[in-house]
């Protein structure tokens, strides 16, 4: 896997396809929050949102996504995000660290990860969440035509995708996790022409579901 998912892989990761800018517009960010975004990658999406928060933090247990997204934080001049290669488990054991964050993000990581180790990660993030904080999850959905297709494989899966799941599934997770889902968006695909077709019919009664790419999930601590 080190052979594929190396510093350049990681650092030829596209900056933006829309998804960042997508996901921002949701946010409500007052530019004095403490963040942590979990599987940070190549850190793009902390490098996005710096100017509009406090200090973010990206953690990956990927020497390379540490190394891809130290890089671009330099070359942007970035002084309120740092990375750190580390686990979510082993980042949320410091004392210091638990009731830290105004937000955790979990960006297109989940599908990445099967139930045992999510809950752990969930586990990890209620630890460093403030009483008042937010978990954001945004990640591809189980219930759209496309992973339809691929979970019979018809179409066949990304790479390290795993565990695609959808907002049920989301919902009983987080749930076991002791966490309660207060927001969820179903959005369309990021790429064109998928995206122009999706705005469309994701709003059909019944039929809708079928048509949401993305997934938007925002839970509180019970």
């Amino acid at each position: 896997m080190s052979d594929t998912y190396d510093e350049d892989y990681y650092l030829s990761l596209p900056a933006e396809s829309g998804r960042i800018a997508a996901i921002t517009r949701l946010l409500n960010l007052q530019g004095n929050e403490i963040v942590c975004e979990i599987g940070c990658a190549a850190g793009h999406f902390l490098a996005a949102i710096a100017h509009h928060i406090g200090h973010g933090t990206g953690i990956d247990t990927a020497d390379a996504a540490i190394r891809a997204a130290t890089h671009i934080k330099d070359q942007r001049g970035l002084q309120n995000i740092d990375f750190v290669r580390i686990s979510a488990q082993e980042y949320a054991a410091a004392p210091d660290r638990h009731n830290q964050c105004h937000y955790v993000f979990l960006m297109d990581v989940t599908e990445h990860i099967d139930d045992e180790v999510m809950l752990e990660v969930l586990g990890a993030s209620r630890q460093i969440l403030k009483s008042d904080g937010q978990l954001v999850i945004h990640t591809p959905n189980l219930d759209y035509w496309l992973e339809r297709l691929k979970s019979r494989n018809i179409v066949p899966q990304l790479e390290g995708h795993i565990a695609v799941r959808n907002q049920a599934q989301y919902v009983r997770l987080l749930k076991k996790a002791g966490f309660e889902v207060v927001r969820h968006k179903n959005l369309p695909h990021y790429r064109q022409p998928l995206r122009l077709v999706d705005s469309i019919l994701l709003h059909i009664p019944l039929l809708g579901r079928l048509f949401a790419s993305r997934l938007f999930v925002v839970a509180h601590k019970k």
